[in-house]
């Protein structure tokens, strides 16, 4: 690994909610407070001495391909990454001015390297690609590091593994946690509760008495797990912590919260880089019906 000046502590991990690029634009009330719960914590992190000498990135939209199979690992090692506009949506009549949005940013493929060595070395089956920054970092990232005040560190993009076996992200994480001591800042980017499956069950009820009862349930539903994952981090012991977050899968909230896992596994990435360490709610906690907004440091 890098042999540069080690931290004299470890740097925290977080967990945020990234939203969707309507968060950029959207003037809605519960837009304004997740605005100002990110900006918070990219406050948080400038202000971070010794400043770290990189940002390590897991993303709900970067998991490794499904073409390298099961088990693999991908590090982006790409000089002069562009900003991929993934939407989910199809903006171009709608809001055509999305695609406009840049952020600049650093980045790091000597560092990037270091990290696909480091993950070869604790016998992952690790990759080099080369590939953009998805929405799940920029968007997010545009709001924490604005133009006034710019991200100066490099932020290095590493894959989630494919697939639905939860056990292997938090392992994952754990071989991340010594680089928490050597300057490295991890950064889970997902969503407590992200389900467009139950979104549309609301919009599919007839308007009136029975959408307003399916939002009801939607709602009550992706608060239940906003809240469970809460009560999950806050064990203490890493083994209890451990168990907790992947007993999480046995809830009805669970698939009901994430019909597929992909913005689930970077809080259990960030989680076990510091399985050990105090978990804490950043902000305002957002949560609306089929969506949570939920923020967490690990320090």
């Amino acid at each position: 690994m890098p042999s540069a000046v080690s931290a004299p502590k470890p740097l925290p991990a977080y967990y945020i909610g990234h939203a969707g690029v309507g968060l950029l634009y959207r003037d809605t009330e519960n837009n304004r407070i997740v605005q100002d719960n990110l900006r918070a914590i990219g406050d948080e992190i400038l202000a971070l001495s010794p400043r770290p000498k990189g940002i390590i990135t897991f993303s709900g939209h970067f998991e490794a391909g499904e073409i390298h199979g099961p088990g693999v690992i991908e590090v982006n090692v790409k000089q002069g990454t562009y900003i991929q506009h993934d939407f989910v949506g199809d903006f171009h009549d709608s809001q055509p001015f999305v695609y406009k949005y840049d952020w600049p940013h650093l980045d790091a493929p000597e560092l990037a390297a270091d990290i696909w060595k480091h993950l070869v070395k604790a016998g992952v089956k690790a990759k080099r690609v080369e590939r953009g920054v998805d929405h799940g970092v920029w968007v997010p990232f545009k709001l924490m590091f604005p133009e006034e005040k710019p991200l100066d560190i490099p932020i290095i993009q590493v894959s989630t593994f494919y697939g639905y076996d939860l056990e292997s992200q938090i392992r994952l994480g754990e071989i991340f946690e010594s680089l928490r001591h050597e300057g490295y800042l991890i950064l889970g980017s997902g969503m407590a509760v992200h389900s467009f499956r139950s979104i549309e069950e609301i919009y599919e009820a007839k308007e009136g008495e029975e959408r307003d009862a399916v939002r009801a349930k939607v709602l009550v539903e992706s608060k239940a797990f906003d809240a469970a994952i809460r009560k999950a981090v806050a064990e203490r012991d890493p083994a209890a912590r451990k168990k907790a977050l992947l007993d999480l899968e046995s809830l009805y909230e669970f698939k009901r919260s994430h019909p597929t896992v992909e913005h689930f596994t970077p809080l259990l990435v960030a989680a076990g880089a510091s399985l050990g360490a105090k978990a804490e709610p950043l902000g305002v906690d957002i949560v609306e019906p089929g969506m949570s907004y939920l923020n967490l440091r690990f320090s």
